[in-house]
């Protein structure tokens, strides 16, 4: 056994013994507790490296990794994951499935103490590699500067009746919405938008 696999296997046996969750708080840098990031990423790349996510849905596939996490780790695996950020919460790190080089953090900004753990399946949906990166890096690596949102909202339209307010489209889009119109020489959907162009 390698001295980081030696070293790894030390801290799992602690986290083993402690009964923590994956969300109990850890000081970052404790000598028995906290696994420092080479160490986790070794156990991490042990544990993952040949695991097959082929045919799970999306949400299954992620809760496959999760579990699997947890027992490399020493954790107990909760009866469900709690949303919360980062989702190891303990460990300070979240984990991502990527077929690609393109890694995309929904809704948060990057965090420098962080640790981020890409893991990258072929496209046979098998584990081949996993990298754990901190926030720090990663915002090096960034060349945007840009935050990935995404909007998600429901209808909840309770008990209350509800009224249209309008039942035509304006006069300016009236003109716009037969047939006969050639949309292409009215303006494209993704030229700036221009004052003028759309009123009510």
């Amino acid at each position: 056994m390698s001295k980081a696999a030696k070293a790894g296997a030390r801290y799992v046996d602690a986290i083993r013994r402690s009964g923590l969750s994956i969300y109990d708080p850890i000081e970052v840098g404790d000598p028995e507790l906290w696994i420092p990031t080479p160490e986790l990423e070794s156990l991490l790349d042990r544990g993952l490296r040949g695991v097959s996510l082929a045919g799970l849905p999306l949400r299954t596939r992620s809760k496959v990794v999760k579990t699997r996490v947890c027992e490399i780790l020493g954790y107990p695996v909760p009866t469900s994951f709690t949303k919360t950020q980062p989702r190891f919460s303990g460990q300070l790190f979240d984990t991502y499935v990527q077929k690609s080089n393109n890694l995309q953090v929904w809704n948060e900004e990057l965090a420098p103490t962080r640790r981020y753990v890409m893991i990258r399946a072929g496209a046979d949906d098998v584990i081949k590699r996993v990298k754990v990166v901190t926030g720090h890096t990663l915002a090096l690596l960034d060349t945007t500067g840009t935050l990935t949102q995404k909007y998600q909202a429901r209808l909840d339209p309770g008990t209350s009746q509800t009224e249209l307010v309008a039942d035509k489209d304006t006069t300016l889009l009236r003109s716009l919405v037969r047939e006969s119109v050639d949309l292409k020489r009215v303006a494209s959907p993704i030229d700036h938008p221009a004052a003028g162009q759309l009123d009510a």
